[in-house]
């Protein structure tokens, strides 16, 4: 007996169900090399990842559910998304991520979503998209990481910085206050629990690589937009790409004085 389908929530760049105890996403052509990674950092004890279990009959890759909560779009963000806790757990899980991903190392130029690639020496395979909605919650704790389409090379600073600019979080004021602050947060003192949580001693030029981050994000966004992606362009006319401009702005102006508190 076939066990009934149920859409899941988010899934803005990807199509995603659940059957039974398993996830099922359109694959691409980067599929293989993310189950690849997702069987190596959990082989390496990261088992926030779901487990790959290979393709349905329609080609859709497969795999594990992890039981819990997700943000999704759903505004403003639940209390717990903006607590303290979550946010140090966040920066641990991320410190744990890197760790694991370190040795793989894929040899060759491989097909990444954003584009073909090969890893340089410098670089490891980020996730790209540790935001809140894609984390799953239970019980306030952190129980997994979903929806790793995006990963591919980049810089654990990099992949940093994405983390401080989404959870601090980095937004302007409105972005702020729509995502469920009445007033911004202490910005300099979650920004310190989030590299302290890190691990992240060396702190010179880190709002430079938030600013930098931004940047590639936007640049992405416009790209894939202007060569037809449908997912993308939705997400321009949802405005985050106007979100992102916003942040921008706010760490043009106040970018030097975060970092002189760091």
């Amino acid at each position: 007996m076939n066990e009934e389908e149920f859409p899941l929530i988010g899934g803005t760049l990807n199509s995603v169900s659940r059957v039974g105890d398993t996830v099922h996403r359109l694959a691409g052509p980067w599929t293989p090399t993310i189950h690849a990674l997702l069987r190596h950092v959990r082989a390496r004890g990261f088992d926030l990842a779901p487990e790959p279990l290979g393709f349905d009959e329609s080609g859709r890759e497969i795999l594990s559910y992890i039981p819990g909560i997700t943000v999704g779009w759903a505004l403003p963000w639940p209390t717990l998304m903006r607590s303290d806790g979550l946010l140090e757990q966040v920066a641990e899980m991320t410190a744990r991520y890197h760790r694991a991903v370190v040795d793989f190392r894929p040899a060759a130029t491989v097909p990444w979503q954003t584009a073909p690639a090969a890893l340089s020496e410098e670089q490891l395979v980020c996730h790209h998209d540790l935001a809140p909605y894609n984390i799953v919650v239970a019980s306030g704790r952190l129980q997994g990481v979903i929806d790793w389409d995006l990963a591919g090379p980049g810089t654990a600073l990099s992949e940093l910085a994405f983390v401080a600019w989404q959870w601090v979080p980095l937004h302007g004021l409105f972005v702020t206050k729509l995502l469920g602050w009445s007033r911004p947060p202490d910005r300099v003192r979650r920004l310190r629990l989030l590299l302290d949580a890190y691990g992240l001693a060396d702190r010179a030029g880190f709002i430079d690589e938030v600013v930098k981050r931004i940047h590639y994000n936007h640049d992405i966004m416009l790209r894939k937009a202007a060569e037809g992606d449908r997912a993308y362009q939705n997400l321009i006319r949802r405005g985050h790409l106007a979100g992102m401009e916003e942040a921008l702005s706010f760490l043009a102006e106040g970018g030097a004085r975060l970092q002189d508190q760091l």
